[in-house]
């Protein structure tokens, strides 16, 4: 044999070995894999799912104020420009009662801060201009406690999903912005207070929560008014605090002095969120109908649960801030309505993503949670009208 037969010789067995060895290592790390893999939790999808349904028949706009699966009532209202009618349904579907506690009445409310509230097996709680006033299920006034220092406010969220809180001694409440703010004042942010404290008996309110250092709103920058204002859930042990469109949970504790115990910030796909500006622009309230909110929060089984609304995408931000005519804004506006619907994002408790979509029939803004169950009102069809409208019942449903 040559020489350079040997020498080729020599290299081929070379080769051979270094493709042998490459296949090992592939075999090896593919086994790797196999194994890390197998030794991974899989997280299971997490969704809502229609459990049970109430139709109620009914013709008008109406707004569910609260639900109670204990006495199986439902409360709602339907409001009008100069009225304000309290429907009280059971669960087949049947109205009980209905009456109205709006205007010129001697146990009006006045006009409401916050939705009515269920309170006992015949009652509901309605805070309003003139105070706390608690109602049986027919109507009659059982008590009233007026509110020390009350003032008109800025916002109302009235519907379900936005009931007061209820503490031992107190109510609890976002504040709902004053008439007197002075929005251009940059330091606003650092001395403004988000929630309130009503005490049961005195009536006394007490602001309190100043918004945290680390919060968005705290960033040096100006927002629209009352951007920041936050939405809650009480649960067993803790008090949920989201500020305004800022995508993180503020856990506190559920007692004086309410201490900050930790912060969850949550990722949310697509989620496009004002972040304010650097110069006071008094015109940024229009800022709210295009960026995104998060609009409720409920914690069940160790998850959170979250309505939204993502807010536009760069290109149609820049086309809503286009001059436009009413009837261009109008098709611009309901075009923009069917591209963004409400979604529902839920998370784990360490802030993970799990699942987030639109939910077919239910409404993402009205999703509760009363004594465990999860409760919704059922979207609204702005298209059709109907005589009746539908509250389902949730359950969480996981998917492997």
């Amino acid at each position: 044999m040559s020489i350079f037969k040997r020498q080729n010789f020599g290299s081929m067995k070379h080769l051979v070995r270094l493709l042998v060895f490459q296949v090992l290592l592939i075999s090896c790390s593919q086994s790797k894999k196999e194994a890390d893999s197998s030794n991974q939790v899989a997280i299971p999808l997490v969704r809502l799912e229609k459990i049970d349904s109430i139709q109620i028949a009914f013709l008008g706009s109406p707004i569910v104020q609260d639900i109670d699966p204990n006495s199986r009532t439902i409360l709602f209202t339907e409001p009008g420009n100069y009225s304000e009618d309290i429907y009280v349904t059971d669960f087949e579907g049947n109205i009980i009662h209905s009456y109205s506690k709006f205007g010129n009445l001697p146990d009006t409310y006045g006009v409401l801060f916050a939705p009515l509230k269920i309170v006992g097996e015949n009652a509901f709680l309605a805070y309003g201009i003139n105070g706390l006033l608690t109602y049986d299920f027919s109507g009659q006034l059982l008590s009233r406690t007026k509110i020390l220092d009350i003032q008109p406010y800025n916002f109302a969220k009235k519907s379900m999903g936005f009931s007061l809180g209820i503490l031992e001694e107190e109510y609890l409440y976002f504040d709902q912005g004053s008439r007197n703010i002075d929005y251009s004042y940059r330091r606003l942010y650092e001395e403004v207070n988000a929630m309130i404290l009503l005490d049961k008996i005195t009536g006394k309110r007490e602001e309190m929560m100043q918004i945290p250092e680390s919060s968005l709103y705290r960033n040096g920058k100006y927002f629209y008014r009352d951007a920041w204002a936050p939405i809650f859930e009480l649960t067993e042990d803790e008090l949920l605090v989201v500020y305004g469109a800022e995508p993180k949970i503020y856990v506190y504790e559920k007692t004086r002095p309410f201490r900050l115990i930790k912060e969850i910030p949550l990722d949310i796909p697509d989620y496009n969120f004002y972040k304010g500006e650097d110069v006071y622009n008094p015109d940024s309230f229009l800022n709210f109908f295009s960026y995104g909110r998060i609009e409720t929060i409920t914690q069940i089984n160790g998850y959170f649960i979250l309505g939204y609304f993502p807010g536009y995408d760069p290109q149609d931000l820049a086309t809503s801030k286009e001059n436009k005519s009413p009837e261009e804004w109008q098709e611009f506006r309901q075009h923009m309505l069917k591209k963004y619907p409400h979604r529902v994002a839920i998370f784990d408790t360490n802030g993970s993503l799990i699942n987030d979509f639109v939910p077919s029939n239910v409404d993402p803004r009205n999703i509760v949670q009363r004594d465990g169950q999860l409760w919704a009102m059922g979207k609204v069809d702005m298209d059709i009208e109907r005589d009746y409208f539908m509250v389902y019942k949730l359950e969480l449903k996981f998917d492997d």
